[in-house]
């Protein structure tokens, strides 16, 4: 049930990040935080990652929905796996019901966090996002680096 604890987190971190950026910025669009690189810059966002599917909420709740019950699949998989590749997964999940919480409600995204020097700029993006991403990265370093001592884990059965 670490998963579920992890995401839930997430997913409390995410919302309340996004309302309360939202109630501050919402009239004004944002921020400069650090020196232009680092600014709260308010978007909303109808697609996916960059934009990608925009303007297809259903087609990307069903994938989201989708994703999801393979994620929870792979967890109850992944049940005896270290605490560390647990968490990972709980990162995903999270990330993933907090985006899809906004989707369900206004058909968008909101994303907030906006980096970049000058007009270099990264696409803007919110705590869901961070979530998914470094849980996915970290997931699949875990996935390729040798465990320390493979006879510790148990075997992951399908039962």
């Amino acid at each position: 049930m670490l998963y579920f604890a992890v995401a839930a987190l997430v997913v409390i971190l995410d919302q309340s990040s996004k309302r309360i950026i939202w109630e501050i910025y919402k009239f004004d669009g944002g921020t400069d935080i650090f020196d232009g690189v680092l600014r709260i810059t308010l978007s909303k966002n109808t697609g996916a990652i960059m934009g990608i599917l925009s303007g297809s909420k259903n087609l990307l709740l069903v994938i989201t929905i989708v994703s999801i019950a393979a994620l929870i699949f792979f967890a109850y998989r992944m049940r005896y796996a270290p605490v560390t590749k647990r968490v990972y997964l709980g990162l995903i999940i999270g990330g993933a019901f907090g985006n899809m919480i906004d989707r369900i409600a206004t058909g968008e995204v909101l994303d907030f966090i906006d980096m970049g020097i000058g007009q270099y700029r990264w696409p803007t993006y919110n705590v869901a996002d961070i979530a998914v991403t470094v849980g996915a990265v970290l997931l699949i370093l875990g996935f390729m680096r040798p465990s320390r001592s493979p006879h510790k884990e148990k075997a992951v059965s399908v039962e």
